[in-house]
C-alpha cells in the first residue's frame, strides 16, 4: 500500500515538473504565429486567430460546378476528385505557411493542416471511398537534408482526421530533380516525367488519394497519376494539396 502512494507521489510530481518544464521553455523560447509573429498562447495552433480570419481558403467543399483545380486537368489524366484548402498568393499567408513547413523545420504545420483539409474534404461525398492516401514522394536526398517529406506530413494529419491510412511506399522518386520553383509548365512536365515507380503495397487499395503541398501546374502529379493508371488501369485516384495558384 505504501508503495502504491509513494509510486503516485512520483507520478504526480513528475507531471507538476513537466508543466513546469514547459511553461518555462514557454517562456524563453515563446511560439509565434507563423504568419505576424505575435506571441500564441501554449494551447494555440500555430496561427494565431486573427490570422486564422484572414487565410486565403478555396472553399472549394461548397462548390457545385467544377473548381480552378479540376479544369487543371481536363483533358490530361482521369481523376475522381480534387480539392485544395488555400489559393497561393506571393507575400500572403499561405505562402508564409508553405514556407515554414519546408523550411524552416516545422513538421508539425503539415499535420496541422493535413487535419484541416481532412475537416474540409469530408463534407464532399466522393471522398467517403478513399481507402489509402499517399503523399507525393521526394527524393531521399532531399528528405535526407529536409529531415521529413512535408507532403507525408500532410498525410499523417489527414490520416488522423479521417481514419483512413497512409502509405510512403506506394511510390518512390528515382532521381534527384531540380527545383520546379521557376521552371514553366512543359519545363516542369520534363523534369518530373519518367522519375516515379510504382510498388504494390500489402493491402490493395481501390481509391487513393494523392496528397501534395502546392499545385501550380499539376505537372507533378500529372507524372504520378500517368504512372499509377498505366501499372493499375482500375484503380480510381483523386488529388488534394494544401494549396493551389492563383
Amino acid at each position: 500500500m505504501e508503495a502504491n502512494t509513494m509510486a503516485e507521489k512520483r507520478v504526480f510530481g513528475l507531471k507538476i515538473w513537466l508543466k513546469w518544464s514547459q511553461s518555462i521553455t514557454h517562456l524563453i523560447f515563446p511560439e509565434v504565429c507563423l504568419i505576424c509573429q505575435g506571441e500564441l498562447s501554449k494551447s494555440s495552433h500555430s496561427i494565431c486567430s486573427i490570422c486564422s480570419q484572414d487565410l486565403l481558403f478555396t472553399h472549394f467543399e461548397k462548390y457545385k460546378e467544377p473548381t480552378d483545380l479540376d479544369k487543371l486537368f481536363w483533358g490530361r489524366v482521369q481523376l475522381e476528385n480534387t480539392f485544395a484548402l488555400l489559393y497561393f498568393e506571393k507575400e500572403k499567408s499561405t505562402q508564409k505557411i508553405l514556407h515554414a513547413l519546408k523550411y524552416q523545420s516545422r513538421p508539425a504545420v503539415g499535420i496541422e493542416f493535413g487535419k484541416m483539409i481532412g475537416q474540409k474534404i469530408n463534407e464532399i461525398a466522393a471522398f467517403s471511398t478513399v481507402d489509402l492516401i499517399v503523399p507525393v514522394p521526394i527524393h531521399p536526398k532531399k528528405k535526407f537534408i529536409r529531415g521529413y517529406n512535408q507532403s507525408e506530413q500532410l498525410a499523417i494529419g489527414l490520416s488522423e482526421f479521417l481514419k483512413t491510412p497512409y502509405s510512403n511506399h506506394f511510390i518512390n522518386k528515382m532521381h534527384h530533380t531540380e527545383s520546379q520553383t521557376k521552371k514553366g509548365r512543359f519545363a516542369r512536365w520534363d523534369n518530373v516525367s519518367q522519375n516515379f515507380t510504382l510498388h504494390n503495397p500489402s493491402i490493395e487499395p481501390t481509391h487513393i488519394l494523392l496528397i501534395d503541398d502546392v499545385i501550380t501546374t499539376g505537372a507533378t502529379l500529372e507524372a504520378l497519376v500517368r504512372v499509377i493508371q498505366e501499372n493499375k488501369p482500375e484503380l480510381r485516384v483523386s488529388i488534394v494539396s494544401l494549396a493551389i495558384t492563383k
